[in-house]
């Protein structure tokens, strides 16, 4: 395809990018026409139809849409290119884009690590977002994200940060009240403290019990879940880093050991961002610290959670 050229590609995604020829012309600073003329040189050098023009909408052909996602793709990727041909071998600087798991693990955890990143690189500017949102790093604007879970696909730059294990807990003013939890039958009819989703998976090798939880309360907040457990409003699932304090002090009672789950937590980087020194060197960072924080936490808790 080289009689296609780069321009009417660059106008393609301006007008998908923004809907419409007006809006795409305001933001580029082209004229309509001109914008217009390239779309349909790329569509007859193509010999497909990428956009449907009707006097009231424009919208994107199936096939315009797959091309879209491509080129976006191709362009990032020569960006990412040109910012490895430029910079130096020993300096850093430049923009990361980071997309992490919130709550406890992002805020208290991750965050100050990138934190001290910066401090340590000031020519280094993080963006970090702790929305937690599943995102196609192929295609998004991130960098870096943080996942729990496994990893589909394998095309990315994936390394594991640490194992998160979830825990079943419950105050021990709870279970004078409600009995002795002994198999995941027994979570029926109590109160669960329970967050975005309103049930829950027990998985043991081949044995699975789903869990809905009828009554209790809803919080969607790790911190807050841990409250209420405290205050023996009912058994709660969270990760190992919000509760094995308060099991080593007696505050709260694992219950179901034997139905804990344990998930990876990873650092994930597509393959082209990855060539670029300071997005490598953040990994390399956060790869040799973060196991060491998230054990210290374990052993002793954090200020907000210890109690006098």
């Amino acid at each position: 395809m080289n009689n296609i050229s780069w321009r009417w590609v660059r106008a393609f995604l301006l007008v998908a990018e923004h809907g419409s020829f007006t809006a795409a012309s305001s933001a580029s600073g082209q004229s309509k026409a001109n914008l217009s003329q390239q779309v349909t040189q790329l569509e007859g050098a193509l010999g497909v139809q990428l956009l449907h023009r009707t006097t009231r909408r424009l919208r994107l052909t199936t096939i315009g849409e797959g091309y879209r996602e491509r080129s976006q793709l191709a362009f990032r990727q020569l960006d990412s290119a040109a910012e490895w041909a430029v910079q130096s071998t020993n300096e850093l600087k430049g923009v990361i884009r980071m997309n992490a798991v919130g709550g406890l693990i992002g805020e208290e955890l991750i965050a100050p690590l990138v934190f001290k990143f910066q401090r340590d690189h000031p020519d280094v500017e993080i963006e970090l977002d702790f929305s937690s949102l599943r995102v196609d790093l192929l295609t998004s604007p991130y960098d870096l994200v943080i996942r729990m879970g496994e990893l589909a696909d394998s095309t990315l730059v994936a390394r594991g940060l640490h194992r998160v294990t979830t825990r079943y807990v419950a105050s021990p003013q709870f279970l004078r009240q409600h009995g002795r939890i002994e198999t995941p039958a027994d979570l029926k009819d109590l109160p669960l403290i329970y967050g975005s989703v309103d049930h829950w998976l027990l998985v043991r090798e081949a044995e699975q019990h789903l869990v809905r939880a009828k009554n209790g309360v809803r919080i969607v907040s790790g911190r807050a879940m841990r409250q209420a457990a405290l205050a023996g409003l009912g058994v709660t699932r969270l990760a190992d880093v919000y509760v094995q304090a308060d099991i080593a002090r007696g505050d709260l009672v694992e219950v179901l050991p034997q139905w804990s789950d344990t998930t990876q937590l990873s650092l994930v980087c597509p393959p082209h961002r990855y060539q670029l020194l300071r997005v490598r060197r953040l990994m390399e960072e956060l790869k040799a610290n973060f196991a060491a924080v998230y054990e210290q936490a374990l052993s002793e808790g954090l200020p907000w959670g210890r109690r006098a």
